[in-house]
């Protein structure tokens, strides 16, 4: 793989980072690198989505007595730029967006084309909730000095963020029948831009209202978003709300016409209200009914749709956009989506033109334009992470997938969707949710999950559990080994072998299984228990793996058979385990051992064969007794030593058993 290398300045850094509060605002950090290895630049390569891995160019040591000390020593730094993904308010909205996600893929697949619309809607103002939960827990939270300076730029960049969906959401999604879409910006611009309210709150709480300063603002304010009714009210508290100009205007604000997409009145008969409406605005205000209140004549010319009085009063709406809607809203109030792209235009010209644009207003102007792929192109520009991407091109995707001029988007998805997951899988608690996302990036989504389930480092069996869940979810065999054995060998070093056999059984690896069977049977003979017990005598099929635990397995068996007193099947188990040649021969004498109280029962239960295949085993003791006497372990010294005490017993208790064992099969035959 070609990693891109750059040349940089000696110990120099510069990063560039956006902020939060001003979107055209760029702020550039200087760092320096204290090494004096690095004297002639340096270099660096990707290391990751949003990290670079620094080195020297070419090692040079100025100080002689330093180069003495740090020969051959070369440090590589990683340099990581901060996304707000990492910070403490983003957790509630990646968990909870990561549930909204994964739904919508599903639900897809069950609508059909023509039901895919109210799906999206819906999931669209399930990510702008979780938007506006955060927001409110923001401003809820009381933090320390120190942070109110982080916390004030993450409830701005949530703001930019539902702004900006909701905008997509009304023109990409949730479009309306014939294109009429001023009714959903209205309620658009009302829900973001709240400041006539909070004029109005403010003024009408004062003893007299009409005398406060902000009285008259939040009336322009309310007219402005076509909030009539609360013009009204503010209105009807006026000393002269009795007057005939107060009542003229009470009557023309009642009466104004407001377009409802299902509301049963065709576009050509609301037109032709809105105009019988408007001119009645124009006749009264041309016949002097406002002459006695220059207030009232200003809010006429509000409604008669006068350019320059709405454009004199941009400083009530605070962006270009406010100020279009607005516009509109009393000029054109039928317009459609194609001529948006122009209004906004002529709104941008009358609040200082283009150059004084900022990164999110050129998001809201791609939007309006109907340009998808520059609305994410510009998205990238006001957001430091991958989050907002991610979805708005998923939910744009699933929106446009239909049209022919769009075929670019599902490349662009997965390619954002990989990024957003990368940066998710390299975060210490976030792994989990990166790799749910990565299951819907298609080919290149399953082999980075593969990939990285491997990398993951084992801190504790917790994590391995979680890994070789999600590995055996997805089929990834070769993980689910490879953390088993990993797990196992670890529990190894550290002494427990009961662990250390589980993880061998699940890494269905039969060399590591047999070394392990084969401390335990040693720890066996040397202690006379066994390690972890419950769990050998749970093996089930997985016994199978090794001979070694195939033994262990069936011994175990055989030491169950005896407690319970099921002695017949117990001295069979036992027999055939020595005459199948299964246990180590180390570990013969302990069978003999284990022998000797069934050859001693009251009523024989091992027969005449089966003894012949003790004393078999017996005199191939014999015969490697010299081989045996060559091993120095502690296994071999306490099984010879305690064979060796018993096996004059043993050898009796063959003898009495075989005889026993002739005559009663004889009775029975007989």
């Amino acid at each position: 793989m070609f990693l891109p290398t750059w040349r940089l300045n000696p110990g120099l850094i510069c990063c560039e980072t956006a902020a939060l509060t001003t979107a055209t605002q760029v702020t550039f950090i200087m760092m320096i690198i204290p090494d004096p290895v690095i004297s002639s630049g340096m270099q660096c390569v990707i290391g990751g989505v949003s990290s670079l891995l620094m080195f020297p160019y070419k090692v040079q040591y100025d100080d002689k007595e330093y180069e003495s000390e740090m020969k051959g020593k070369v440090k590589m730094y990683e340099v990581k730029s901060y996304s707000w993904l990492c910070s403490r308010q983003a957790r509630k909205l990646i968990n909870e967006s990561m549930g909204t996600f994964i739904a919508l893929q599903a639900a897809v697949k069950q609508a059909g084309p023509d039901n895919l619309k109210p799906v999206l809607v819906k999931k669209c103002r399930e990510y702008r909730s979780m938007i506006q939960a955060c927001v409110e827990d923001i401003s809820m939270a009381h933090e320390c000095e120190e942070d109110q300076g982080e916390m004030k730029a993450s409830g701005q960049l949530l703001y930019k963020m539902e702004l900006i969906l909701s905008l997509i959401e009304i023109l990409f999604i949730d479009k309306k029948p014939g294109g009429l879409i001023l009714g959903q910006l209205v309620l658009w611009i009302r829900s973001h831009f709240t400041q006539c309210l909070e004029n109005k709150n403010e003024a009408m709480e004062a003893e007299h209202p009409h005398q406060h300063a902000s009285f008259w603002e939040a009336v322009y304010g309310l007219v402005l978003q076509g909030r009539m009714e609360d013009t009204r009210h503010m209105l009807a508290n006026h000393p002269s709300a009795d007057s005939d100009p107060f009542l003229s205007m009470d009557e023309l604000l009642r009466k104004m016409p407001v377009y409802q997409v299902y509301g049963g009145v065709s576009v050509a008969e609301f037109t032709v209200r809105w105009q019988h409406w408007q001119d009645e605005c124009e006749r009264r205000l041309q016949e002097g009914h406002f002459t006695t209140c220059h207030h009232l004549q200003t809010v006429c010319k509000i409604l008669c749709g006068d350019l320059n009085t709405i454009n004199n009063l941009s400083d009530l709406m605070d962006t270009w956009y406010h100020l279009m809607v607005s516009s509109l809203l009393f000029t054109c109030p039928t317009v459609k989506l194609f001529r948006l792209s122009s209004a906004a235009q002529d709104a941008i010209a009358c609040t200082g033109g283009e150059q004084r644009t900022t990164p999110l207003d050129n998001v809201l102007l791609a939007a309006m334009e109907g340009d998808s792929h520059q609305v994410i192109k510009e998205c990238q520009q006001v957001f430091d992470n991958t989050w907002f991407t991610a979805h708005v091109t998923d939910l744009l995707n699933h929106t446009m997938e239909q049209k022919t001029d769009e075929k670019f988007l599902p490349e662009l998805r997965e390619s954002l969707l990989l990024d957003y997951a990368s940066e998710l899988v390299s975060h210490s608690s976030l792994w989990q949710v990166g790799i749910l996302y990565l299951d819907h990036c298609g080919p290149s989504g399953i082999a980075m999950s593969q990939m990285v389930l491997q990398r993951l480092p084992l801190t504790d069996d917790l994590r391995a559990h979680k890994i070789i869940q999600m590995a055996s979810d997805r089929n990834f065999d070769n993980v689910v080994v490879g953390v088993c054995r990993v797990m196992g060998r670890r529990a190894l070093s550290q002494g427990r072998l009961g662990s250390a056999i589980w993880w061998g059984v699940r890494s269905r690896d039969a060399a590591f299984t047999s070394y392990l069977a084969h401390q335990i049977l040693q720890r066996y003979v040397v202690e006379g228990k066994f390690e972890s017990s419950q769990l050998l005598d749970h093996l089930g099929p997985a016994m199978l793996l090794s001979d070694t635990l195939t033994f262990l397995g069936k011994y175990r068996e055989f030491h169950m058979m005896y407690q319970d007193g099921n002695f017949q099947d117990a001295a069979t188990l036992l027999v055939s385990l020595i005459s199948s040649k299964l246990a180590p021969e180390y570990f013969w004498p302990v069978l003999l051992l284990d022998a000797l109280p069934l050859l001693k029962s009251e009523e024989p239960v091992i027969s005449a064969e089966q003894t012949y295949e003790l004393m078999y085993c017996l005199h191939n003791l014999h015969s490697h007794a010299s081989k045996r006497s060559k091993q120095n372990t502690l296994e071999g010294e306490a099984a010879s030593s305690a064979f060796i005490e018993k096996e004059r017993d043993i050898r009796l208790a063959l003898s009495n058993n075989l005889a026993r064992a002739i005559i009663h099969e004889g009775s029975i035959d007989n």
